[in-house]
């Protein structure tokens, strides 16, 4: 049973037990679909296994323990999950990037997935007249610049932005709701803009998909308008601006 099952900022997988691996026995990797087996290496005292991904081809990929020719499921009792962790491996230029899975019995797959560049929410504070967020920029690696939030009405298309603020990879913004309260009703979706990234806001780093229904914020009134951030079914941070109650809501999707 390994005790440690993890991929760092250098693309590399882990993979670490209390008592060294016994002698002929080694880490592989097996691609679901095509069935390539790709095989790590020992470290140190054989407690510690390491496994390069950087070419590692997307997909799923099961890990086993294989000796003589016989493999079986590789098993942990490691969650395989770490905010900063992830955060640190998201904070650099991707295009792909793996992540541990675990199933209920403790089996270890790899899966590997495309990904493009987005704006990850660490978090969001409602109140007082504006609406502050936070976070990191996932698979960009740092952006220096002047930067804006902009927020998109879904069904017109129509846009308006906020100043933001970017120092290497984390970026805070507040944004006046008076200014959504002045539009017509409507959701919008937010992006950042930043040197050459224009990228989505969202929160998909924290191991814990669909917050829709889950996740709430406080309504804040303005000028006769409801306005509050919400995720859509994407895990997407966007807003919500309507009439009090009644004629001209929208519901969020």
């Amino acid at each position: 049973m390994a005790n440690h099952v993890r991929v760092g900022a250098d693309d590399v997988l882990t993979v670490g037990w209390g008592e060294p691996l016994p002698d002929g026995e080694r880490v592989i990797l097996r691609h679901a679909a095509s069935g390539t087996v790709r095989s790590g290496r020992g470290a140190g005292d054989g407690r510690r296994w390491r496994l390069p991904l950087a070419d590692l081809g997307t997909g799923d990929w099961e890990a086993c323990l294989e000796a003589g020719g016989v493999a079986r499921p590789l098993l942990t009792d490691d969650p395989g999950f770490s905010l900063d962790g992830l955060l640190a491996y998201a904070g650099l230029p991707r295009d792909r990037a793996a992540h541990v899975t675990r199933s209920p019995d403790g089996r270890v797959a790899l899966a590997v997935r495309p990904v493009r560049p987005h704006a990850e929410v660490v978090s969001v504070h409602p109140g007082g007249g504006e609406i502050r967020v936070a976070g990191r920029l996932a698979y960009t690696g740092p952006r220096a610049g002047g930067a804006r939030l902009v927020a998109v009405a879904r069904e017109s298309g129509w846009r308006i932005a906020w100043s933001a603020r970017v120092e290497g990879t984390a970026f805070e913004v507040c944004a006046p709701v008076d200014v959504l309260a002045a539009e017509p009703p409507a959701l919008w979706d937010l992006w950042l803009d930043v040197a050459d990234v224009h990228a989505r806001l969202a929160t998909r780093l924290d191991d814990a998909p669909g917050k829709r229904g889950k996740v709430s914020f406080p309504r804040q009134l303005v000028g006769g308008r409801s306005i509050r951030p919400y995720y859509t079914v994407r895990d997407e941070l966007a807003f919500a601006c309507g009439a009090r109650a009644g004629e001209g809501a929208v519901e969020p999707r």
